[in-house]
Formats: C-alpha cells, structure tokens, sequence
C-alpha cells in the first residue's frame, strides 16, 4: 500500500512539472532541454515516453532515417541547450515526452495534437432526399475531432425561420407530415476549433388536396369555378363534365396559375363558362394526380340552384323553383294548398253524411 502511494505521488509530480503543449495537426512543436555544460551533451537525451521510444542521444538521432528530413530534427542551439523538434504533427506525435541527463529528469512535455472536427460519415449521402407523407426519417451525422465534438441539429422551414431540434448524431422522426420540408442542418463544434456543419433539404411528398370554391353566383356571366390544389409533386390537373374530359374550346376556358415561390406547393386552377345553356348543365368535376395518388373535388350547375347574397358578408345557397310561364309567390302558394286542405275535408264529410244515411 505504501509503494503504491509513494508512486501515485511520484506520477502527480512527474505531470505536475510538465510544460503542456497544444497544437493542432500540421503545426511545428519544439521540446527545448538545458543543461549545465557542454561536456554533459552526449549524456543527453529524449524520450517518448508514451510510446517508450529514445528519440536521440547526445546530437545523434535514434529514428528512422527517412523522418530526420521531414519531420523530427535535432538541433544544437546553444552550448547548454538542445532542441528536439517536430516538424508538421500528426495524431501519432501526441503523448509525453522527456529530456533526460543519465536518469535525471531535465525537463518534460506533453503534447496534445488538437484535431479539428472533420464529418467521417453522414446519411443520407445527397444534400437533398424526398419522404413520402406518413414514412419515417432518420438523418446522421458522425464527426471526429480532439477534443471531441458536439452535434446540434437546425431546422429551418420554408419561410427561413429556424430553430434547435435536438443535440447528438442522429436525428429520427417516426410520422412525416407535410410541415416537416425544410431544411436539416447538423454542426459540429469541440469549442477549439472553428464549426463544420452539413445541411440536408427534406422535401416531404404527398397526394393532391383539392377543393373547390363553392360559393358560386351562377346568375354571373361568364361563370368561373376555381379549383385550389396543393401536392408535392405537382400533379397532373383534369377538369370532368358529368365524367368526359373537358378541353379548352370555345364555351370552356381551362386557366391555371403555377405556384410562387412562396406557394411553390398549391397552384389555382380556373374553368370559365362562357355559355350558360342547358347543356352547360351538370356535375363539374376538378380532379388532380400525381405519383402518390389522386383526389377531386366537385360542383353541381344546376338551374335550380343559385347563389343570393343575404349580407354583405355572408352568402348563401337558396332553393328557387323556376317556371319560365307563371311564377307563384309564397304567400300565394300558401293560400292554394290552405284551398285544397279545406276542399278536401268537405268532400269526406260529404261521403260521411251519404254513407250514414
């Protein structure tokens, strides 16, 4: 128990008294060792003591040859002073290194190599990745770097604004929505060094959502109906008459405004009526479909429906019986049928009175 203490010691004060260097990769490092006199330099040595290497004695080097041009040198600056350098320091050139006088410590250094974070693998591997709505998504990314790093995720939608969504190498989202396009950003920071970041944009597909706008003044000419479709991808578009393609002709007129960049995913699409004649009559249907599937939406033109306006801010669907030869008010419609009520119970009572007699 004893021994152990006394060398427990022995270690604190061994790193205690070392000079601490930190330098990031490629850089140079000098490890400088004094002595008293000029007669003690072939006594002299370095050591790497991590690795238990003898790097040199006295102004000789104790390495492979082939490092002495390029990367460690011996150089005699003083008659009392020895320079062991590394030139450009790599991963390897880290750990504890010591100059030596017989079995006297004259000096020590330990040598961390700063690395700057660098990605050594991420998924997917294109900047850019489509999800159909309702699958799941995992994004990764793994850096390494001494000291080690950080990972932050960033999402930023559409319309740039942005926020932290989670800390760590991976990221997974179990349900997509539409709502979840953007873009994915991981950084990689360890506090030395500058950020690296890798961005991935996720654009989330989904089959078409259609609606029409149904609140139509048919009395209007000519009568437009306007079809709102929102997809990703942009989607084949049809309009449907009482099921038969409709195409641009001389009573049809088929308009469509593609999105904005701002509503790159919703388009309008207008159908104008110019002739409002019998046969104009039926079931409009806008119909749209892309390679997620199809949905439509639809209006009846029909004669016995228009659009009255009962404010200025609210309109509603009235039921109007139409007789181009006589038109019967409501007031007059009511005292016919009070007529046929009245005319109706006096003949039962007639056929009463016969039957009893």
């Amino acid at each position: 128990m004893i021994i152990i203490l006394i060398l427990f010691l022995s270690l604190c004060h061994l790193l205690s008294s070392d000079q601490i260097l930190r330098k990031n990769i490629g850089q140079d490092v000098t490890f400088s060792c004094f002595f008293e006199n000029e007669s003690q330099l072939e006594q002299v040595s370095f050591m790497h003591q991590t690795t238990g290497d003898l790097l040199s004695l006295g102004s000789e080097l104790f390495i492979d040859k082939s490092l002495t041009n390029n990367h460690m040198k011996l150089n005699r600056f003083s008659s009392n002073r020895l320079d062991f350098r590394i030139l450009s320091v790599n991963q390897n050139d880290s750990g504890l290194y010591t100059c030596m006088y017989n079995d006297e410590k004259l000096s020590s250094y330990l040598l961390e190599i700063f690395v700057p974070p660098r990605f050594i693998s991420f998924s997917p591997l294109g900047a850019s990745v489509l999800y159909p709505e309702g699958s799941s998504m995992n994004l990764s990314c793994h850096a390494y770097a001494y000291p080690s790093t950080n990972i932050t995720w960033i999402y930023r939608n559409k319309n740039k604004q942005s926020k932290t969504i989670h800390y760590g190498e991976d990221i997974y989202i179990s349900l997509l929505e539409s709502t979840d396009s953007g873009s994915y950003e991981c950084i990689a920071s360890n506090g030395y060094h500058e950020k690296i970041s890798r961005s991935f944009y996720v654009t989330i597909q989904y089959p078409p959502r259609v609606i029409i706008n149904k609140f139509i003044d048919f009395n209007i000419k000519p009568i437009e109906l306007n079809c709102q479709i929102c997809s990703v991808p942009l989607p084949h578009i049809k309009w449907i008459k009482n099921g038969i393609n409709i195409s641009n002709e001389h009573s049809f007129i088929i308009k469509t405004d593609f999105p904005s960049i701002e509503t790159e995913e919703c388009l309008i699409t207008i159908l104008t009526i110019h002739d409002s004649s019998d046969e104009k009559y039926g079931r409009y249907e806008c119909r749209a479909e892309n390679i997620l599937g199809h949905h439509s939406d639809h209006i009846d033109f029909n004669p016995k429906y228009i659009l009255q306006t009962k404010s200025q801010n609210e309109n509603i669907a009235l039921l109007i019986v139409l007789n181009n030869t006589n038109k019967i008010s409501n007031s007059s419609k009511y005292l016919f049928q009070l007529i046929n009520h009245f005319f109706l119970i006096f003949i039962l009572l007639i056929i009463n009175f016969v039957y009893l007699q």
